[in-house]
């Protein structure tokens, strides 16, 4: 018996798709090949090579329509705001959120000003009493960065 024709929706879907998905070690997740990498997006208040939210959506817009569904972000990343514009893009293209795999890392501590690119300065933003647990791996930490970065994103 011959194999019943792809439906048009999944031809569509399928001929759009410009990107492999391989399974992300052997825990069971497949994610896009390539990766998205957003540390480029953000504020340039953070970093003057980085691009601004208008530019940056129009980015995340290309790379969901080619299939790069494996967006990589750290809450880091221009102090958060760029976790604000994923979660912008998510909102404003309507790309249903299970569909989306977003790794969000975690372990710098997120600056209260927005022009502090704080990695060089880590080890003193650890002995502040305004930066305390605030950054690392520390359980408490993690679980603070989880709620921050959900609710930015």
């Amino acid at each position: 018996m011959p194999a019943p024709p792809v439906p048009a929706s999944l031809q569509i879907s399928v001929n759009a798709t410009k990107v492999e998905y391989v399974q992300l070690g052997s825990s069971g997740l497949r994610v896009s090949s390539p990766i998205l990498g957003t540390l480029d997006i953000g504020s340039k208040d953070w970093q003057n090579w980085v691009m601004e939210e208008d530019e940056g959506l129009e980015i995340l817009k290309a790379a969901w329509d080619r299939g790069l569904s494996t967006w990589d972000t750290a809450n880091v990343y221009s102090r958060g705001i760029n976790e604000e514009i994923i979660g912008k893009a998510v909102q404003k293209f309507a790309i249903p959120r299970h569909k989306l795999t977003i790794s969000a890392k975690c372990c710098g501590t997120v600056p209260d000003e927005p022009g502090i690119f704080s990695w060089p300065f880590e080890a003193q933003m650890q002995k502040s009493k305004d930066y305390v647990n605030q950054g690392g791996l520390s359980r408490g930490a993690i679980l603070k960065a989880v709620d921050a970065s959900l609710k930015r994103l």
